[in-house]
């Protein structure tokens, strides 16, 4: 007989679940042929029934442990994979009147509103950010557009004021050796070096026109090294007046004139009304005061506050000094150092 074999656990094949190969018969005897003499003839054995194997994906899984393991269809059962549970379908009567015409124009003319309301909403921020942005554009051309707009045309003031020096004076003298200056023409610089590095092209006049890239010369007043007031009046932009609010008592202004710089130290500063008329007095302040021998004044002054022009900031400072100008040698060190 044939012998037969037990599969374990430990000791098995992947082909276990495969049934055994078909075996070959063994030859037997020829119709009509009588068997060999002396062997026997032995039928091949019955086939041994296979049970369908219901998981044809575990052929891998060793036998015993096919057996225990109940694997699920690879189909899942209805709602086998829901995440959210089943809602009963709701069986609570609607309120009257719910289907009625009446109510439903209702309903839809109030979503109508709703969006009305939030179309000017929404129509009104994104104007408000529009506004914003241009302030804010325009904020930035005043504070950097319009001073590079100043500077470009002091170069050219400042230019022009090395011409009329250069010139041989015809007539009458008006500011040290120079020409009596026409309205809006140059006539000299100015240095707060507090303020800024560069110096001020000054010209003659106040109005408008006058003082639109530079401080202006108030026509009343003294010249500059004279006795009595010398007034000047400029923009509240940071190119020109806008930042003399730096100055403190002690700090020095120099103006420079064909033949002279005249060192001014400050003395005190005040805000005032936009009608105050006194600060341009021959005393600042004193309307109707002869000048005696210590007045000899140079007022400041801009619009204020900032952003505004309802007042004035004024810097009032006196002479203190007086220095020959070379026109080839170097400015005094109150023109270019703050800590003099």
């Amino acid at each position: 007989m044939e012998a037969k074999f037990q599969v374990s656990d430990q000791d098995w094949s992947p082909f276990a679940n495969e049934p055994p190969p078909a075996r070959r018969p063994s030859p037997g005897p020829v119709a009509g042929a009588s068997p060999s003499p002396g062997r026997a003839s032995v039928p091949p054995p019955p086939a041994a029934p296979t049970a369908a194997d219901p998981d044809r994906t575990t052929a891998l899984r060793p036998p015993g442990l096919a057996k225990k393991v109940r694997h699920a269809p690879l189909v899942p059962e209805p709602d086998g994979t829901a995440i959210l549970p089943v809602i009963p379908p709701d069986e609570t009567p609607a309120p009257p009147g719910a289907d009625s015409e009446a109510r439903k124009k209702r309903s839809v003319k109030r979503h109508r509103s709703d969006g009305g309301l939030r179309t000017t909403v929404r129509g009104l921020g994104e104007t408000l950010i529009t506004l914003g942005a241009v302030v804010l554009l325009y904020a930035g051309y005043e504070v950097f557009g319009v001073s590079q707009e100043i500077n470009n045309e002091q170069e050219t003031l400042s230019g022009d004021l090395e011409n009329i020096w250069e010139d041989e004076v015809q007539g009458e003298e008006g500011v040290d050796g120079a020409p009596v200056p026409e309205l809006g023409d140059a006539f000299a610089r100015m240095w707060a070096p507090d303020v800024r590095a560069e110096s001020w092209t000054l010209v003659e006049g106040t109005e408008p026109a006058d003082i639109e890239y530079a401080p202006g010369r108030f026509l009343d007043g003294a010249f500059p090294g004279e006795q009595g007031n010398f007034t000047l009046a400029g923009h509240n932009v940071p190119a020109i007046f806008s930042e003399i609010r730096s100055l403190e008592p002690g700090d020095k202004v120099v103006i420079e004139t064909k033949e002279n710089f005249y060192i001014y130290e400050v003395q005190s500063h005040e805000v005032v009304n936009e009608t105050e008329i006194d600060i341009t007095a021959p005393v600042p302040g004193e309307p109707g005061t002869e000048p005696g021998d210590e007045d000899y004044w140079l007022t400041l002054f801009t619009c204020h506050p900032r952003w505004d022009n309802y007042e004035r900031y004024v810097v009032y400072s006196q002479l203190v000094d007086t220095i020959e100008r070379d026109p080839a040698g170097d400015l005094p060190d109150a023109a270019i150092d703050p800590e003099v």
